[in-house]
């Protein structure tokens, strides 16, 4: 994979893109295709896809129409399911709800919406939050939910497909600043899952486990001394995929932004084990932040995803380029910086393909004064031309 393209892919509107806290990931099917859900410049939930790697994206499908404040996507091949259906979760500040539709991705040109369901109906929409949605590798949904700046959300679960969600016990006393990524578990009951957990006001992340059939939750700390940022600033700092080849999931976050000597550490996780593997960045030189990460499901090699240069010679969020680092040994080590994007931009919100074939691309929110957001990947080559499927 040698060619770069780094194209306009649609204007949003400031902030809501990630101001809400919600995970968000680049769909890639296992021919290649790509689907990318995103808040428009209405604040309405849209997606596009791509069937050149990303080169070009359809006109927008609207999934819901409203005022938008937070977005999460799961794709069912994450959680080791034979399904093409991508699990869609959205709080919006008209009704204040959290609300879920699934999309049907099996045809590209011609995506089958399912039926809006409600996860959780609030009473009113703050600043600060958080949203996450998974599927368990059983088949159960569970969605996190914070809407209300702390004081309105929970833990719900889905026993049909989405179709009907009952809240279940919370993992923790909801606060404005937390974040948290939903994933499945890799234990005996494949209904539970896991989280990871920043806890803001401790400076703290956490492996928090779910035991479905029992309703509780425990927790084991991954690290201390890990300074957030809020996410009206810039998200995210930490990231996960599933490796389903070694059942265990991976994490990577920054120990704090924009600083000096900052790390961009990485671990793998499993029900039992918290292993930290080598920095990504090590002992950073100021003016980075962002992460992503991704799985190439063919040779098994991790891909981090950041933003500023190590050496310190860019300006952080207002003019960063984005870099990757790629390691062939699962985390023993780590090859060199290489630039991804094609010019420096105010990048405030990152995320990527979390398990590509073919190719692999980050999504990303810059331009601020445009609300735009841009693709950009390397493509695979054929005799030095883009090979387009």
């Amino acid at each position: 994979m040698a060619t770069r393209a780094d194209v306009l892919f649609a204007q949003t509107t400031t902030l809501i893109q990630f101001n809400g806290g919600g995970t968000q990931y680049v769909v890639q099917k296992a021919n290649g295709d790509l689907f990318l859900f995103y808040v428009d410049s209405g604040s309405d939930v849209a997606f596009k896809s791509s069937t050149n790697n990303g080169i070009t994206w359809s006109n927008p499908t609207v999934v819901f129409a409203g005022t938008v404040t937070a977005l999460s996507v799961w794709y069912d091949r994450w959680s080791d399911i034979a399904s093409d259906v991508v699990r869609v979760a959205y709080s919006e500040s008209a009704t204040d709800d959290t609300l879920y539709r699934g999309v049907d991705i099996s045809d590209t040109a011609l995506p089958v919406q399912g039926t809006q369901t409600s996860i959780f109906a609030g009473v009113s929409t703050a600043t600060g939050g958080n949203l996450s949605i998974t599927r368990a590798r059983g088949g159960n949904l569970y969605c996190h939910t914070m809407l209300d700046a702390g004081a309105e959300g929970g833990f719900y679960r889905s026993t049909d497909a989405g179709a009907t969600w009952g809240s279940r016990t919370i993992n923790e006393t909801l606060a404005t600043t937390d974040q948290i990524i939903l994933l499945p578990g890799w234990g005996a009951d494949n209904q539970d899952i896991m989280a990871f957990f920043w806890d803001a006001s401790a400076n703290e992340i956490s492996r928090q486990l779910y035991d479905d059939s029992a309703d509780t939750w425990s927790e084991t700390s991954i690290a201390a001394s890990m300074t957030d940022q809020v996410a009206t600033i810039a998200f995210p700092h930490f990231a996960a995929t599933v490796d389903i080849a070694n059942s265990q999931n991976l994490l990577v976050a920054w120990s704090n932004v924009d600083t000096l000597n900052s790390d961009l550490r990485c671990w793998t996780v499993t029900d039992s084990t918290i292993t930290e593997v080598t920095n990504v960045v090590l002992n950073s030189t100021d003016d980075q932040g962002l992460a992503a990460i991704g799985i190439d499901t063919t040779t098994g090699h991790w891909y981090v995803f950041y933003g500023g240069k190590s050496d310190g010679s860019e300006v952080y969020l207002t003019n960063i380029n984005i870099y990757y680092k790629k390691s062939t040994d699962s985390g023993t080590t780590w090859g060199s910086e290489t630039l991804l994007t094609t010019r420096l931009r105010d990048i405030t919100w990152l995320i990527c393909t979390p398990r590509f074939v073919n190719h692999f691309g980050v999504a990303f929110h810059s331009d601020v004064s445009l609300d735009e957001i841009h693709y950009s990947a390397k493509l695979p080559t054929t005799g030095g031309s883009i090979m387009i499927n």
